[in-house]
């Protein structure tokens, strides 16, 4: 089956330039799969080094600002190395935990509830945020936490069903998701 990937370009397409590290060469081999058109579905990438308890920084410096600026840029590359075809693919990314809202001694931020998902591409109602901004003051935090306003099983849920037909009872069992929106029908 990968034997068709020996006659796709392993270099970038269209300009695309990735951002140096894992992230970047991770990016550029699932675009060289999407171009090989062998049938992929689904891809997972993990980029790791979120779990900022220490020196998560500020806007202009800092840990998460380099993070920020590594997604942007590989997803940016990945996009425009695609090209045409980036019509045909839908990225959504997640995390297996939120941060805390208050800094800790280490100018970090600790495992919290609230996160955030990104999703990009086909399929996708961009331009738009899904939730309830709840707020940071006192009464609207739960534990020191942000609550959370959808649960992550739903927003899949619509990836899943719109991109793939998919029956979201097989694929979360006993889950009844919430409609979000976040995907064209």
């Amino acid at each position: 089956m990968f034997a068709d990937l020996a006659g796709v370009p392993s270099g970038p397409e269209n300009g695309a330039v990735y951002p140096p590290g894992d992230l970047g060469r991770s990016l550029a081999e699932t675009a060289r799969l999407v171009r090989a058109d062998i049938g992929t579905e689904v891809v997972t990438v993990d980029f790791g080094a979120w779990d900022m308890h220490f020196g998560v920084g500020n806007p202009e410096s800092g840990l998460l600002t380099t993070a920020v600026q590594e997604l942007a840029l590989g997803l940016k590359a990945f996009f425009t190395d695609l090209g045409t075809l980036g019509a045909r693919v839908t990225v959504v990314t997640i995390s297996e935990f939120g941060r805390r809202v208050e800094e800790n001694a280490n100018n970090g931020l600790d495992h919290g509830w609230g996160n955030v998902m990104l999703l990009l591409g086909a399929g996708v109602r961009g331009g738009r945020y899904h939730g309830t901004w709840p707020g940071l003051s006192h009464g609207n935090l739960v534990e020191g936490d942000l609550a959370v306003t959808n649960d992550y099983r739903s927003v899949l849920a619509e990836v899943v069903r719109t991109r793939f037909g998919a029956d979201v009872s097989k694929v979360f069992p006993g889950f009844h998701p919430r409609p979000i929106g976040a995907m064209a029908a």
